[in-house]
C-alpha cells in the first residue's frame, strides 16, 4: 500500500525527450560567443598585467640602484670618518684600507 498523495502536491509532466533545434542553436551560439568573449578579455587582461609587471620591475630596479648608491655613500662616509679618527691622510688611507673602488668615479 502506498502513502496517500498530499492534496497540495504539484504533479509535473514528464520532460520531453527532444529539445527544439532553435533552442539548441541558441544555446551553442551563446556558448561560442561566450568562449570568444572570454578569449578576447583574457588577452586584454594579460596585456594590462604585463604592463604592470614591467612597471613593477622598473621600480624595483630603481629602488635597488638607489639602495646601492646609498650603501656606497655610507661606506665612503664611514671610511672618511675612520681615517679622521686614526689620523691617516686621505690618499694614504684609501690605499691602506683597500677601498680605491669606493672613491673611483663611475
Amino acid at each position: 500500500m502506498s502513502t496517500p498523495r498530499h492534496p497540495n502536491a504539484i504533479i509535473l509532466t514528464p520532460p520531453t525527450a527532444t529539445v527544439s533545434p532553435l533552442i539548441r542553436f541558441g544555446r551553442f551560439t551563446a556558448l561560442g560567443l561566450g568562449i570568444l568573449w572570454g578569449a578576447y578579455r583574457l588577452r586584454q587582461i594579460r596585456e594590462y598585467h604585463a604592463d604592470l609587471r614591467e612597471w613593477d620591475h622598473e621600480k624595483a630596479v630603481e629602488k635597488a640602484t638607489e639602495a646601492a648608491r646609498q650603501k656606497k655613500w655610507l661606506a665612503k662616509e664611514e671610511m672618511q670618518y675612520l681615517m679622521k679618527i686614526v689620523d691617516i691622510p686621505f690618499e694614504e688611507g684609501v690605499v691602506q684600507f683597500g677601498v680605491e673602488d669606493l672613491y673611483r668615479e663611475n
